[in-house]
């Protein structure tokens, strides 16, 4: 006799296409619980007349960090640079001094990199603003200020809806911070908070078609093993956390680069076979740059991806799958773009037959020493 099992088998990646799912409800939960403690954070920080602000963190967190700094120096003339965590010893620990700012990040709290970063930053007496998904966590609890994303539980080891949480308080944090400062009127932070309002309802709308289109790529170059990833300014961002995502959940080798600085060598590796994702940068000389570059890239044979806000793209035969998405403003669009690239890397997972949700050798917490 064969006793039925109590419970369904889990399919390939099912927690992470549910979480992926979940994003939009993040956000929401997220700006309702958070705004006003963003509020705070950001006068907290004006107060400080800071001249420097490092963005903190490893992985996901990371990446959180290049867009939040890069979004700042869009708004004012503050210096915001990003810091990996596990660098923050030999790059910049030495030179931290009172009024800096730091902004750190870890979805469980406890990263060990962090906390120790954070720890001597604090000791310095820079001011700290922690960013986690775990009340009650150690970052929450030795942050100078905390704010607390509500994702609810991600089960999946690779991060989706908790960096779309991430964003959503990195984007407002850096508005508001820069309307405190006097860098950025009452009017324009507002749109900003505006436009982050808007972004779960055009994820929901599209998230359905973002995952046909994702299916139908990732089973046409399932045997592609080496992806490129290239974004330019804040896109950079998405392009690294693409990178990390398909490494992470399907095994793919994937390397981002900074659309300009791929020429600088890396541009030698494309040939028939390789495949290049590229995270089209804002209209003007960016944009124009990457055109050149695309063209250059399909002479060399190699399978090109954009993703493209709506309304216009590459030219046509240039690129040969298009995921187009809607745009609410530069600052904004990576809350956009990384959907498409979340479930590009699952689909990529799923039709090679490999588990996106406990991917080999990783963990979800890191902890060291």
């Amino acid at each position: 006799m064969v006793l039925k099992k109590s419970r369904a088998k889990l399919k390939l990646g099912e927690k992470t296409v549910r979480e992926i799912y979940e994003g939009p409800d993040a956000i929401e939960r997220t700006m309702a619980s958070q705004i006003e403690g963003i509020r705070a954070a950001a006068r907290a920080a004006a107060v400080r007349h800071p001249t420097r602000v490092f963005f903190m963190g490893s992985g996901t967190s990371y990446h959180a960090g290049v867009i939040g700094s890069c979004a700042l120096s869009r708004f004012t003339d503050i210096l915001a640079l990003p810091v990996q965590a596990s660098e923050f010893p030999h790059s910049v620990a030495n030179s931290i001094r009172p009024g800096d700012l730091m902004v750190a990040y870890s979805q469980s709290g406890e990263s060990t990199d962090t906390i120790e970063a954070l720890r001597a930053a604090k000791s310095k007496g820079a001011y700290v603003i922690g960013i986690t998904n775990t009340p009650g966590s150690t970052l929450t609890l030795e942050s100078n200020q905390s704010l607390v994303t509500q994702a609810g539980v991600e089960e999946s080891v690779c991060a989706t809806k908790t960096f779309e949480a991430q964003l959503a308080v990195t984007i407002a944090l850096t508005a508001l911070t820069a309307e405190s400062t006097g860098h950025l009127s009452k009017e324009s932070a507002g749109v900003i908070l505006k436009s982050i309002g808007e972004v779960p309802s055009l994820i929901r709308a599209k998230l359905g078609g973002w995952n046909k289109s994702t299916n139908s790529i990732a089973m046409k170059l399932r045997k592609v093993h080496d992806v490129f990833i290239l974004g330019s300014g804040i896109g950079y961002g998405v392009a690294l956390e693409a990178g990390l995502k398909l490494k992470e959940a399907s095994l793919t080798h994937s390397e981002a680069f900074s659309i300009a600085e791929f020429r600088h060598g890396p541009q030698s590796l494309v040939t028939k076979g390789v495949a290049v994702l590229v995270i089209a940068p804002e209209l003007g000389k960016p944009f124009e740059f990457s055109e050149r570059l695309v063209r250059e890239l399909k002479e060399k044979k190699a399978t090109l991806i954009s993703i493209v806000e709506e309304s216009r793209g590459y030219p046509k035969r240039t690129v040969d799958y298009e995921l187009q998405v809607p745009s609410l403003g530069p600052v904004v669009d990576p809350m956009l773009q990384i959907v498409p690239v979340q479930l590009l890397a699952y689909n990529f997972a799923v039709s090679r037959k490999i588990n996106p949700d406990s991917p080999r050798h990783l963990t979800k917490v890191v902890r060291v020493g």
